[in-house]
């Protein structure tokens, strides 16, 4: 069976749009009155978002967005971080559809991947520059023979921050999957040797719901585990993990200030 089911999904008209929702909420009176900022930095692991609540002047949003949304007081509240909104392609396209609903534009994912590659251990940088599109979301979005790839605008600077950071990264393409208990070696043998660097789940379904909205979005990952030697090395809670994800966000919000 196909991926959408309904061949050319992404062509269609859908019964609702993001913005229809938001405008449901706001009606209710629950979306707060503060805008949208004009960028947001996704988080996946919460003790990312717990260090940026703790380190970084924040106010919390108002409302629907309020268990999710800091605005960063550094920026005038024109950057914002956001998170415990779940991860996997599906949870984060929602959230990034909501967002560009509510009105922000500018977007940098932040997360951890598992390396396919011997010479990227735990803690390693990589920017992302496309997404093997192993996961369903994104066939809603785009053809089906698309690429998902990230703004390289964005990409651009936010590879200069971290280059400016003296932060070493590699940049390649991600892998992209929903079903990250049934990785397997000749998944990897396959996609490493087509030049994937990592395994993660989101940025496929990122790129596609940016590139269908017009808005720029691009991505960064701490190596958070490793597959190159085809077992699995978990380093979740590893210090050089953590203290990658602290590293990217400072250059995202470089990038985006």
């Amino acid at each position: 069976m196909p991926v959408p089911l309904t061949i050319d999904k992404y062509r269609y008209t859908p019964f609702f749009n993001p913005e229809d929702f938001i405008g449901y909420i706001r009606r209710l009176g629950k979306l707060g009155s503060r805008p949208a900022p004009e960028a947001v930095i996704l988080s996946y692991q919460r003790s990312l978002f717990s260090y940026v609540e703790r380190e970084t002047p924040v106010s919390r949003a108002e409302g629907y967005f309020g268990p999710h949304l800091r605005y960063l007081e550094t920026t005038g509240g024109r950057v914002a971080v956001v998170g415990n909104f779940g991860v996997g392609a599906p949870a984060a396209a929602v959230m990034l559809e909501e967002l560009i609903a509510f009105g922000s534009r500018r977007f940098i994912s932040v997360g951890t991947a598992g390396s396919l590659v011997a010479d990227l251990p735990p803690g390693s940088l990589v920017l992302c520059d496309s997404a093997l599109r192993d996961e369903g979301t994104s066939y809603h979005y785009l053809p089906a023979d698309e690429p998902a790839r990230p703004s390289p605008a964005l990409t651009e600077r936010l590879g200069c921050s971290l280059f400016r950071k003296g932060l070493a990264h590699r940049r390649g393409p991600a892998w992209t999957t929903d079903a990250i208990y049934r990785e397997t070696p000749e998944e990897v043998r396959r996609f490493r040797d087509g030049g994937a660097l990592v395994a993660e789940m989101e940025a496929a379904a990122l790129f596609a719901v940016a590139a269908h909205r017009g808005v720029e979005i691009a991505a960064c990952f701490s190596v958070s585990d490793t597959l190159a030697e085809l077992a699995w090395r978990p380093e979740f809670h590893a210090e050089t993990t953590e203290e990658g994800l602290k590293l990217i966000f400072e250059a995202a919000l470089e990038a985006l200030s």
